[in-house]
């Protein structure tokens, strides 16, 4: 993007980085730039001719909040760079680690791989830097089959890993099955099915009975009528109240009102996009994003 020095900087203490897209898994040498360049200038999505300049000092930014799926490229890039790092007072961690699908052919790492990447992050940050993440769940069919599919096949697998490692508590929401992601999955030849209430609520009495077995507690991201469910709670992403306790310092607890409305997440600023360089590589056929297409 080309610099434009008129650019008032935007401070955030929290940046997000990033709901968009995996910057972590793909675009980790891109984040070192900007760092390094103490800004970097954001398109705003609903309005590609408005710009923000964010700044990225570490005067400016309490705690960086990472996306991901896979956070092989983030520690090698953290392990090369600490010094940059460390001069952050705080990193939290958003890993999504949900059953490998046919719906997600270009995630090429196993769960052992994302386990053993889970238990570094813990080792390095601790247990209260890091959400574990089934997201989304989604059920599906391929053309001209009846047999209902989902990516729950290996959740109590999942559970119990995840709750080995010490987290208890995991954030899911169930795919929103919106129009763009309707025609991407037909044309890959699946069906999305958008279970009812009912269905939901049964299929979630069923997991909540694991998840209790694993004393794992449940969180929805963005869907208040699952919070109807005896066990589901609100879930906070981005959560200002743990972040001032792993950083120590007090920290600003502003309602985000750039996401959805139901969205449970303190501010922030997020830098990542959804066009050009951001089109996620994982090309997920559920994705909300632009997933690239090779």
């Amino acid at each position: 993007m080309e610099k434009n020095s008129s650019l008032k900087v935007v401070r955030s203490q929290i940046i997000s980085c990033s709901r968009r897209t995996d910057v972590p898994a793909f675009l980790m040498n891109w984040v070192l730039e900007r760092i390094k360049e103490g800004f970097v200038d954001v398109v705003n999505p609903f309005n590609r001719n408005q710009v923000s300049r964010v700044s990225l000092k570490p005067e400016d930014v309490k705690c960086w909040v990472w996306w991901s799926k896979n956070f092989k490229e983030w520690i090698k890039t953290y392990e090369k760079n600490k010094q940059i790092f460390k001069s952050y007072k705080g990193h939290y961690f958003q890993f999504t680690i949900n059953s490998p699908s046919e719906l997600e052919q270009n995630l090429d790492i196993s769960l052992e791989e994302r386990f053993n990447q889970l238990k570094w992050i813990i080792g390095e940050f601790g247990l209260t830097s890091v959400s574990f993440r089934f997201d989304p769940i989604i059920f599906y069919k391929k053309k001209d089959e009846k047999r209902i599919r989902s990516n729950l096949d290996k959740f109590e697998y999942i559970i119990g890993q995840v709750s080995a490692l010490g987290l208890k508590e995991m954030i899911f929401s169930f795919a929103t099955i919106y129009a763009k992601v309707n025609n991407r999955m037909k044309a890959r030849g699946f069906i999305p099915i958008d279970p009812s209430f009912s269905k939901k609520k049964e299929i979630l009495n069923k997991l909540l009975e694991i998840c209790e077995k694993y004393e794992m507690q449940i969180k929805a991201c963005c869907q208040p009528d699952l919070l109807e469910i005896n066990g589901i709670e609100q879930a906070h992403c981005i959560d200002a109240n743990k972040i001032e306790h792993n950083i120590g310092e007090k920290i600003s607890k502003v309602k985000e009102t750039g996401q959805r409305k139901d969205c449970g997440c303190f501010k922030s600023r997020d830098i990542g996009g959804y066009t050009g360089i951001f089109r996620c590589k994982h090309n997920c056929a559920y994705c909300y994003a632009s997933p690239a297409k090779k």
